[in-house]
């Protein structure tokens, strides 16, 4: 029987909007503390968000979907500071993302999977694939948010994106922005 000396961290780590020297502290940082892997994508194991400046990128929004810690760079280093990960409450930016904590705290009372409300009372979206931000990205972003993604675009009251085929008068045509 084969046992496992090192197991891998189950919580990922997202750096967003932040120069490589600080990028290369986080990475540093993390090696010495352990208990994160660093992804460059919020996916599924994502606990905490990394933002250099408090911008709306899709990784933070992603992260505020799906419950995360959205963070400054500061709790990386007063943890180095004092050898080991500390609460995360005061160095969350709750202040530019007012979001962050109520869909952490729904996300952690939610008995299943947790879906946000944001896009519930939406109908149908489709998203273009000449979006950008990828239209992968984007139906993930809607679907955490409880909106609905149509394959086809006649079957949806909402497109999101470039579209170039005929406009019904009963469809709203949006940008990209309009999700982000």
């Amino acid at each position: 029987m084969k046992t496992l000396t090192h197991l891998e961290p189950t919580r990922t780590l997202v750096m967003t909007s932040m120069p490589s020297e600080k990028q290369n502290v986080v990475i540093q940082v993390v090696d010495k503390l352990k208990g994160f892997s660093i992804a460059p994508d919020v996916c599924e194991t994502t606990t905490h968000v990394l933002s250099g400046k408090p911008l709306r990128t899709l990784n933070v929004l992603l992260g505020i979907a799906r419950g995360c810690w959205v963070l400054s760079y500061d709790w990386v280093l007063w943890s180095l500071e004092l050898g080991h990960w500390i609460s995360e409450e005061p160095f969350e930016l709750s202040h530019h993302f007012p979001a962050a904590p109520l869909c952490r705290s729904e996300c952690h009372l939610s008995a299943g999977p947790y879906r946000g409300t944001l896009f519930a009372d939406q109908p149908a979206m489709f998203v273009s694939p000449a979006s950008s931000p990828p239209v992968a990205k984007l139906c993930e972003l809607v679907h955490l948010c409880g909106g609905r993604v149509s394959q086809v675009p006649r079957q949806a009251s909402i497109v999101i994106g470039p579209y170039s085929g005929k406009k019904k008068a009963t469809v709203k045509y949006l940008s990209e922005k309009w999700v982000l």
